[in-house]
């Protein structure tokens, strides 16, 4: 029946990836190409066209802002600016649409599902090719009042470090860092150019002291981002995910030492865990979020 099923949608950069969803049971899930030309305009149509029939609801996960009226405040890596897709998504299906920023999407899957489950609050932090992060407190995502909750990685830790803008346009920023971009970049100024952070991760698990104090420097910094973060917002847990995490408990536990090192001591005791559900967390997740 389909008044018992959900279209959980993550629209990445690349790709769509599309979930339908029975009694909270995943019955399929498949993707489409995400067509950024013509300022994205395509990407919708795109999805309407992939879908096998109607539905009780979908959510959408984008990589951008989300307003509490479900205006999206720029899509950049879509071609999108100030817009509201889930409107749009309705006129072109006739299925009611929410919309929701994609970290917080995943982070919603993993509180349910995943690395997160049995906590009520959590923070998820997604390693990528950038630094996202997604709040769930009390069981429910929290965007704030700009859309603006959760982006560990722009929080600056040294803005004398001026060796390379962030991509917000500020320097010292976590994600200089701790992503994988970041990690590059850190190897690279220690004398070893063009490696990607999961052959420095490696080489370092391995043994290659050099390059372990690259990841200890990338690891320091997330320590201190994610402890001035539960600074403010007292998760339960933290939740790690993203391509950079799949280094396992070898990075995990850097970050946990780091973590413990800075946070504020109530915070102590706040447990550093790996996220299980992958890239489907953010169409899970969404899903989820369409179900209300």
């Amino acid at each position: 029946m389909e008044n018992d099923r959900y279209y959980g949608i993550d629209v990445g950069g690349t790709t769509v990836k599309i979930g339908l969803v029975e009694n909270g049971v995943l019955l399929d899930k498949w993707s489409v190409p995400t067509d950024i030309s013509d300022g994205g305009k395509n990407i919708l149509p795109d999805i309407m066209r992939s879908l096998p029939g109607p539905a009780a609801g979908a959510a959408l996960a984008v990589p951008g802002a989300v307003l509490p009226d479900g205006t999206v405040n720029r899509c950049v890596n879509l071609g999108w600016g100030v817009c509201r897709p889930s409107e749009e998504f309705t006129a072109l299906t006739g299925i009611p649409c929410r919309v929701q920023n994609d970290a917080n999407a995943a982070a919603l899957a993993e509180q349910r599902l995943g690395g997160g489950k049995g906590f009520e609050s959590i923070l998820f932090v997604a390693l990528g090719t950038g630094v996202g992060a997604g709040v769930v407190l009390d069981g429910t995502i929290r965007n704030g009042a700009r859309g603006a909750a959760g982006e560990l990685g722009h929080l600056c830790l040294d803005p004398r470090d001026t060796a390379a803008a962030c991509t917000c346009g500020h320097y010292g920023c976590v994600e200089q860092y701790a992503s994988a971009t970041g990690i590059s970049r850190l190897a690279a100024q220690a004398g070893f150019p063009g490696m990607t952070s999961k052959q420095i991760v490696d080489a370092a698990a391995a043994g290659d002291a050099a390059l372990e104090d690259v990841v200890d420097r990338a690891c320091d910094a997330l320590g201190r981002g994610i402890a001035g973060a539960c600074a403010i917002i007292d998760p339960e847990a933290v939740v790690l995910g993203g391509g950079v995490a799949q280094a396992g408990d070898y990075f995990r536990l850097k970050v946990q030492a780091a973590f413990d090192r800075y946070c504020f001591h109530a915070c102590l005791g706040t447990e550093i865990r790996l996220a299980t559900l992958g890239s489907d967390a953010g169409m899970l997740g969404s899903a989820l979020y369409a179900m209300g």
